[in-house]
């Protein structure tokens, strides 16, 4: 148990370089957009902002918890874009059918968890190998399943909750603020925190000090892909149609977004706030290059940067120590 308690207190309990560069890496890119493209802080734009960061946000909450357990999820945009297809092809537009649709969504979400999961733990496949072959089977089933052609009609209360404001702030943003505060506190301050950062710092350890480290990595696996099924339901009500391309590329920008936040792609280190933080900046960076007009694979170059920098960053701050 000290070698559990030890990794929390290293990773929440010490304000350094590492823990302040998300914010910093956020205060630049508002500056930077503030002096290239002032539009971005128009409130029309702002509010659209805010809706992409919710998103990504929750997603990235889920991701951030696998790679504190030492993995890596390439399987959230395939979820997402599946959890679209079942609730338009459930409900059909019809509201009083949306809480089974919902239902069929988190089932799915939970069994797709549960079988990256058993690729990993059971069978000993490296994470990465194993949610690409779960991205590849679930994008194979939807094809199967629409025959390339996503079709059917989202009900108006998702797309209500997608689009509409509480207080003036979008709700998939009030969405992902109660998501990141509660996991958060339960990464802090229970023992399933603990384990977490406890076996991704060091499996072998973890497991001689008693912690259940198969059941903590399943855990860690079916709540990320809860979270992509959130994160999909309110994309889908967001732009308010189905479409089989979206969802993609929440995959490498989920894991872009908890590696500036902190993340370690190593396991052991993280947390949801900072991700959160994260999420934000690579939101409005990637707002700011469509503003700015810049061509759409600048896009991907950014993202690729972004890591590069913000790994070389933990790495400098951890070696100063």
């Amino acid at each position: 148990m000290t070698a559990v308690v030890s990794v929390r207190r290293f990773d929440v309990g010490r304000v350094d370089r590492e823990a302040i560069a998300p914010f910093a890496g956020l205060l630049v890119v508002l500056l930077v957009a503030a002096v290239i493209a002032p539009d971005f802080y128009r409130a029309s734009n702002l509010t659209t902002v805010g809706r992409q960061v919710a998103i990504l946000a929750v997603i990235t909450i889920g991701q951030t918890i696998v790679l504190i357990a030492g993995a890596i999820d390439l399987s959230v945009g395939a979820v997402m874009a599946f959890a679209m297809v079942i609730v338009a092809r459930v409900s059909d537009g019809d509201d009083v059918r949306l809480l089974a649709a919902l239902a069929l969504c988190l089932g799915f979400g939970a069994v797709v968890g549960l079988l990256n999961a058993g690729l990993v733990v059971g069978r000993r496949v490296p994470p990465f190998v194993a949610t690409l072959a779960t991205l590849i089977l679930i994008e194979g089933v939807q094809t199967a399943w629409t025959r390339g052609v996503p079709s059917g009609t989202l009900p108006s209360a998702l797309t209500t909750v997608g689009q509409s404001r509480w207080v003036g702030v979008p709700i998939p943003l009030v969405v992902a603020v109660v998501l990141g505060a509660v996991t958060a506190f339960l990464m802090r301050s229970t023992t399933y925190g603990r384990w977490t950062y406890s076996t991704g710092a060091n499996s072998g350890a973890a497991r001689v000090a008693g912690v259940p480290v198969g059941a903590v990595v399943t855990v860690s696996f079916v709540v990320c892909s809860l979270c992509a099924v959130i994160g999909g339901l309110l994309l889908a009500g967001y732009v308010g149609y189905v479409d089989q391309y979206i969802g993609q590329g929440y995959d490498l920008d989920s894991i872009a977004a908890a590696v500036v936040g902190g993340a370690a792609l190593t396991g052991g280190r993280g947390g949801i706030g900072r991700s959160m933080v994260g999420a934000a900046t690579i939101a409005c960076l990637l707002n700011l290059i469509v503003l700015s007009g810049a061509d759409a694979w600048l896009q991907l170059v950014v993202k690729g940067s972004v890591i590069v920098v913000a790994v070389a960053v933990q790495q400098a701050a951890r070696g100063s120590r």
